[in-house]
């Protein structure tokens, strides 16, 4: 085996935990099973992690991070926010389309965490969602020249049930067109919660009509 740095082997074992939870599922992914399929002596993995939930969680982060860069890094149009929330969420299902894999893996963990604690592990991953979510949503007004006219704790759960929308009804029509007018409709409604910057707010004299 060739030698390689402990970031690279970290990574060569993250994604060979992806591919096995998506093929096989979570019970399946064994420390065996994933070091075999990383091309790996047993020796690496506990090397690199610690525990098999050490290894679990960087698989959430990874994909996680995976998605946010794919909202983020896409030919952002930032004519409008609703361009922006357009073409990020169409930059999410171009990376759905290009690997299902990384999302059928979060969905299998998921189940599992939520079968094994209901209160604990799938809330953790949700709020990991939630907050990359207020991260799209804030960083998509600033390029915009944007304000959020309501809590971005609120949108942020909203779009996190879109793209869970998105992501199960792909899986299981792989209707790639359709996933995307979601997108376009999505995207005008959360548009609608939004104001320019420097528009007055609610309640404040120019609104209310008191020059």
């Amino acid at each position: 085996m060739r030698r390689m740095p402990p970031e690279e082997r970290r990574h060569e074992l993250v994604a060979a935990a992806i591919r096995v939870i998506a093929r096989q599922g979570v019970a399946a992914a064994t420390t065996r099973a994933i070091t075999a399929e990383a091309g790996m002596p047993l020796g690496a993995f506990t090397y690199i992690f610690g525990t098999q939930d050490e290894l679990m969680t960087a698989v959430i982060d990874t994909v996680i991070e995976q998605e946010r860069f794919a909202a983020e890094s896409r030919a952002i149009d930032p004519t409008s926010l609703a361009s922006a929330i357009r073409s990020g969420l169409e930059g999410y299902i171009d990376l759905l389309e290009r690997d299902p894999a990384d999302e059928i893996a979060l969905l299998e963990l998921a189940l599992v965490a939520r079968r094994r604690d209901p209160q604990g592990q799938m809330r953790a991953q949700w709020e990991t969602y939630y907050t990359a979510a207020e991260q799209v949503l804030t960083y998509a007004a600033e390029i915009t020249g944007n304000r959020w006219t309501q809590p971005v704790a609120d949108l942020a759960r909203h779009l996190v049930v879109v793209v869970d929308g998105i992501t199960t009804t792909w899986l299981a029509d792989g209707d790639s067109d359709a996933a995307r007018r979601t997108a376009s409709f999505a995207a005008a409604a959360f548009a609608a919660a939004s104001a320019p910057l420097g528009a007055p707010t609610e309640g404040s004299p120019r609104a209310d009509g008191d020059r």
